[in-house]
């Protein structure tokens, strides 16, 4: 059976089994626990004893006698006494054993949805999966990261920053992919623009941010295109798309193209791969909303061999 744990009911699946389960528990404990113990059950009243008189004689020897064996039956019945609630005690603590480490496990089950799908994966850390080269080197095909949730709302995404996102509708339609709100698309891209920014690529050269050739020593390699204009000036389409992506394109970059730039507005960031020219980023599909991201890269956890801060 496979689960997918990025389904939105499944963290509500989980939780509600797991209660059922401790639910069950909690009520077989108190069946068990009304039932009568053998050990409480009430004592027989003993047998009545008839007396006869006997001819009066010395009675000191025989007190002393009856002394001496009633003691001797009182330390043996407390002797037995002592076994029959040690052997119940066992007894006892061996049934509720089991029910008590269900109980305790249940609980700590509970305990861990709640940590890990309603407070940890929402608010502080989520894992992801690396499903291609766009990234390389910084991010191999394979990786799995953890991203920090909590990074852009307590600040605005920095240049460089490696961050996780959901894929904008056009990106996704220029791959023949649907936008499904219900099963979004993660991608992960590195910032190279944020709101204010002037940017233009050059071929075989790099990225200029606000005039200035960007350093970038995680690339794998130049970009081999021009953006946001083409060497004859006008704006640079990589893909044969159709006339109706190819208008929506252009109505969302156009208003932002002052001289050979591309200015960020608020609102906006502008993101690449640093496999430049092998990478389905911002200079095919335009701005990214700031809204729609997810959180910062920052630690790679497998494979084994690759683990580290994400730079």
């Amino acid at each position: 059976m496979y689960f997918n744990f990025d389904e939105p009911g499944f963290p509500i699946v989980l939780l509600a089994i797991l209660s059922g389960l401790r639910l069950a528990v909690y009520v077989a404990e108190r069946l068990a626990g009304s039932a009568p113990s053998p050990a409480n059950l009430p004592l027989a009243p003993d047998e009545p004893v008839e007396i006869h008189h006997a001819p009066e004689v010395s009675v000191l020897p025989a007190l002393e006698a009856a002394t001496e064996e009633s003691s001797t039956h009182a330390v043996l019945e407390n002797h037995l006494s002592e076994e029959r609630v040690g052997t119940n005690a066992h007894e006892e603590a061996a049934l509720e054993r089991p029910s008590r480490f269900m109980a305790e496990l249940l609980d700590s089950g509970i305990i861990a949805v709640v940590l890990v799908f309603f407070i940890i994966r929402p608010f502080i850390l989520q894992a992801f999966f690396i499903p291609s080269e766009s990234m390389m080197p910084t991010l191999q095909n394979g990786d799995k990261l953890l991203a920090t949730k909590y990074s852009y709302r307590l600040h605005e995404p920095h240049h460089h920053d490696v961050v996780v996102f959901q894929a904008p509708s056009l990106a996704l339609s220029l791959l023949n992919q649907t936008d499904d709100p219900q099963h979004p698309t993660d991608y992960v891209k590195r910032v190279i623009g944020i709101p204010g920014d002037h940017i233009h690529i050059v071929a075989n050269e790099g990225v200029y941010v606000n005039n200035e050739l960007q350093r970038e020593p995680y690339l794998y390699d130049p970009p081999d295109y021009n953006f946001p204009l083409a060497t004859d000036g006008k704006l640079a389409i990589r893909y044969p798309i159709t006339e109706e992506l190819k208008a929506k394109y252009i109505q969302e970059i156009q208003p932002h193209i002052q001289g050979r730039d591309l200015v960020v507005p608020p609102g906006y960031i502008f993101v690449l791969g640093d496999n430049r020219t092998h990478s389905h980023d911002g200079h095919i599909w335009g701005l990214l909303p700031r809204q729609s991201l997810l959180g910062k890269a920052t630690f790679i956890f497998w494979p084994l061999n690759r683990m580290g801060l994400v730079n």
